[in-house]
């Protein structure tokens, strides 16, 4: 074998993504929000960047009458209290001593957003140079402040703390809970029934009320900003006749700042006019590929109405089998393309706002001459459960017959079972009801 060492010459060919491209194919899956906040974060890079915000969130002038005044003060922003500053208020006003409320304020800073304490009292004593004893002592003046709940080690822990500060108290709620919670929540309801000698209704009776108690106690604290849906597109339904309108106003308007341009163009330094000329290039770059991305959006959304014509003419009972493939070879484009372009875009149609996911679906067998799309399948079983009788709930078999049956589609269980998970369905065990 020769090992000999040496410079040699040889020619390969690969695909190397530039810099730009990957910049293209990034703007094509930003979502408007996304895309108008790389803009500004582009002029702050590139001062030849000239973005020019739209119109769109700013108040039109109007007057004011009496009927259309508001009071200043209603405008005023409104502070969010965090379930920290929540609990750390009750524990200032209440009478108890320093070393207690430090112990207190210490446990608080542990617990996670939903209100909950998954530290060891053994770490947390060792940590506070104390015994276990006063820890416990000191998670239960943490536990006694509102909301109830807080400072639970577990689920079990968290429900129990709610029933026992319950007015009128259900001993066998907190029974079961107690020492029956696991096969509660696997509802192995016939084993405790016999354990404790009452009815299933019984039981049924308490998982109902253990519903409207607050398994995140301090989730009502961290609801966040609302985040608003603006529809990238706009399909409107006359006589028949389907017409699209790219509702891009909004977004900012990308041009290169002429005076800015022309200011530089007087520099004579070369490292001036070759920092110029980069920018020059850069915002150029952006500017076609913003029209790349509005033609290539326009295209695919164009394709998925010419496909789902019925869908937007007659409403989400009509939505046809498609896939990705189908839109990415009626337009000579990689499918991969296609999946960038519907993320995280929305359509506004006749029947609300749907993701332009949504009208992607995988095409099931039928008895009839057409198929269905696995959306439709999945309305139907919805709508079966919903009405089914809660005492003999359907069964993932029994589903697969009535689909066949009434409405010629075919699936096998495993399918019914996976469209369950999906659609969050408990099984027909969990969804079984229980009468007098």
């Amino acid at each position: 074998m020769n090992m000999q060492t040496g410079l040699f010459q040889q020619q390969s060919i690969k695909l190397v993504m530039t810099k730009e491209l990957t910049q293209a194919i990034t703007l094509l899956q930003y979502s408007s929000l996304d895309l108008t906040k790389f803009l500004e974060e582009q002029t702050l890079e590139n001062p030849l960047i000239d973005v020019k915000r739209s119109d769109f969130d700013r108040p039109k002038k109007m007057k004011v009458t009496k009927d259309t005044y508001t009071n200043p003060i209603d405008y005023i922003g409104k502070k969010e209290t965090t379930l920290y500053e929540h609990l750390l208020t009750q524990l200032s006003y209440m009478k108890i001593n320093n070393k207690k409320k430090r112990m207190g304020e210490y446990i608080i800073q542990l617990l996670d957003s939903n209100g909950y304490l998954y530290f060891p009292t053994e770490e947390i004593a060792r940590d506070l140079n104390t015994d276990t004893e006063t820890i416990e002592n000191a998670i239960r003046i943490v536990q006694s402040l509102d909301p109830i709940g807080v400072g639970a080690r577990s689920l079990q822990e968290c429900i129990l703390l709610q029933l026992k500060a319950l007015p009128n108290r259900n001993s066998l709620a907190e029974i079961i809970i107690q020492d029956h919670f696991e096969r509660f929540a696997e509802k192995s309801w016939k084993e405790i029934a016999k354990d404790l000698n009452v009815k299933l209704f019984d039981i049924q009776q308490v998982f109902d009320f253990i519903q409207t108690l607050k398994p995140r106690p301090g989730a009502a604290f961290h609801g966040g900003e609302a985040h608003y849906i603006v529809p990238d597109f706009d399909i409107l339904v006359e006589d028949g006749v389907v017409t699209m309108k790219m509702q891009d106003s909004y977004l900012p308007k990308v041009s290169l700042n002429i005076q800015y341009y022309q200011h530089f163009l007087e520099e004579k330094d070369s490292k001036t006019k070759s920092y110029l000329q980069e920018k020059v290039d850069q915002c150029q770059w952006i500017m076609r590929s913003l029209e790349q991305r509005k033609m290539t959006l326009q295209n695919v959304m164009s394709e998925i109405i010419n496909r789902q014509m019925d869908f937007f003419i007659k409403g989400p009972a009509h939505l046809k089998p498609l896939i990705m493939s189908d839109v990415a070879d009626a337009l000579d484009i990689h499918e991969s393309t296609v999946s960038r372009a519907v993320k995280d875009k929305f359509v506004q149609t006749p029947f609300g706002i749907y993701e332009m996911k949504y009208f992607f679906s995988r095409n099931i067998q039928t008895t009839g001459e057409t198929d269905t799309s696995s959306t439709q399948v999945k309305n139907v079983m919805k709508q079966m459960i919903e009405v089914e009788n809660k005492e003999k709930p359907l069964s993932d078999q029994e589903i697969v017959s009535i689909l066949e049956e009434e409405h010629g589609i075919l699936v096998s269980r495993r399918t019914i079972a996976k469209y369950r998970d999906q659609l969050n369905i408990p099984s027909s065990t969990k969804r079984k009801r229980y009468s007098r």
